[in-house]
């Protein structure tokens, strides 16, 4: 039978765990779409996709912004230039 102490333990383990995964949830996601909005403006105002791992992470970052319309239309943009880049790989 496990001691008292392995049990206060293993429920702080889980309260850590849980504040790691809502800290990254609110605090990091919004930062990570903030920081993909501001490039992909850059992106779409230069029209330059020139730094392809940069433009990757954007792309995908506002791919998986939920009801955020800014990036839906950043998003919609970016795959334009994509398409009428002829360097593109």
């Amino acid at each position: 039978m496990p001691s008292t102490q392995y049990l206060l333990f293993c429920i702080m383990m889980l309260l850590f765990l849980g504040a790691v995964i809502l800290f990254v949830r609110f605090v990091i996601r919004p930062l990570r779409i903030y920081w993909a909005i501001t490039e992909a403006k850059k992106m779409v105002g230069n029209r330059d996709i020139s730094h392809r791992w940069r433009f990757r992470n954007v792309v995908r970052t506002l791919s998986t912004a939920r009801n955020d319309l800014e990036a839906a239309e950043l998003w919609h943009q970016l795959k334009d230039i994509r398409e009428i880049n002829e360097n593109w790989a």
